[in-house]
């Protein structure tokens, strides 16, 4: 087992000494590197390491893409494997990534924590977070790079710049290594009931779970497929119930919205950001070419910008009382 103070080594034998742990999961322990502020080592499981040879085939191809990502988009914003690990008889061990900054936007997906962890945040500022994250996505797809996973403890958010930071980046579908993990209240109905490593994600698939994701922060938190009576969230996403829009069923019934201010934020969304969240959870539950675009997206949150700065839509993050009408 690794720790704090033990000595790895790099692709040209150069010794390092891990620091303080600070971050595990399913794949394996994240740890900083003692004397290099900038770099972060993960460590894969043992289970992981054992007789694997293409999950390191695939981590030899995402490091050798290192470059092609680096004209795309900044380091900043997509923690990249940049060079394999060892240990002192040469077997792989993990990687060397930048250290990404920010703030998990679970904690902005929170009607009890957004404020503390995001003080002073604007419904704008939150529109501009979306329309940076999309932008890094869509470059991440022109280099058919896959995320698969996305759900809100990977992607990160400076407070400031409202820029984004994506972690995790080494679970991504690249070529024809698959993205081996994910959620089913974020993964699209297509992918369900199948072993993930044998999964091929697509742009589609990747928008439906960026599409959660977006509620989630939009309605601080609360799922597209939460309602009244109707199961749980997976239970309702492969049934494409999705309770918001013209034509749901009455308050108070089963799968209706659920009780409190969610009625409130649906209806201070744009009409242009309501659409296409129809369009993506009714039609697109269960036809991938229903499911709004990237730049479909872009588009409305930019008008959506536009109607805030002009005043028509509120600045406010969680109004307390319903909007009357929207632009058509």
């Amino acid at each position: 087992m690794y720790s704090e103070g033990s000595l790895i080594y790099d692709a040209s034998r150069k010794p390092r000494i891990l620091g303080k742990q600070v971050g595990s999961g399913g794949q394996g322990s994240v740890y900083e590197v003692e004397s290099i502020p900038h770099l972060l080592i993960k460590i894969f499981h043992p289970d992981k390491l054992n007789h694997n040879d293409r999950f390191f085939d695939k981590l030899e191809a995402q490091i050798d893409m290192k470059s092609r990502i680096k004209e795309k988009i900044s380091q900043r914003n997509v923690s990249w494997p940049q060079i394999a690990m060892f240990d002192a008889s040469e077997s792989y061990l993990g990687y060397a990534m930048r250290k990404m900054n920010g703030i998990p936007l679970k904690y902005l997906a929170h009607t009890q924590l957004y404020e503390k962890k995001f003080p002073g945040i604007t419904r704008e500022n939150i529109v501009n977070l979306m329309i940076n994250l999309i932008d890094t996505v869509s470059k991440l797809h022109e280099l058919e790079v896959y995320l698969g996973d996305i759900n809100l403890e990977n992607v990160l958010c400076d407070s400031t710049t409202w820029n984004v930071s994506l972690i995790d980046a080494d679970s991504y579908q690249v070529g024809d290594y698959p993205c081996p993990v994910g959620r089913p209240e974020m993964t699209p109905l297509e992918h369900h009931g199948k072993d993930f490593s044998s999964v091929k994600r697509t742009k589609e698939s990747d928008c439906f779970s960026l599409a959660i994701l977006m509620f989630h922060c939009f309605m601080l938190g609360r799922h597209p497929y939460d309602n009244i009576g109707g199961g749980n969230p997976v239970e309702n996403l492969e049934k494409g119930r999705f309770p918001y829009g013209t034509g749901g069923m009455a308050p108070g019934r089963d799968g209706a919205i659920p009780p409190g201010n969610w009625y409130n934020l649906w209806s201070h969304l744009s009409f242009k950001l309501k659409s296409l969240f129809i369009k993506t959870f009714k039609d697109g539950a269960s036809d991938p070419s229903s499911r709004a675009s990237l730049s479909e997206w872009k588009t409305a949150l930019q008008d959506y910008s536009y109607n805030i700065k002009s005043g028509y839509n509120t600045n406010e993050v969680f109004p307390r009382t319903p909007k009357s009408s929207d632009p058509q």
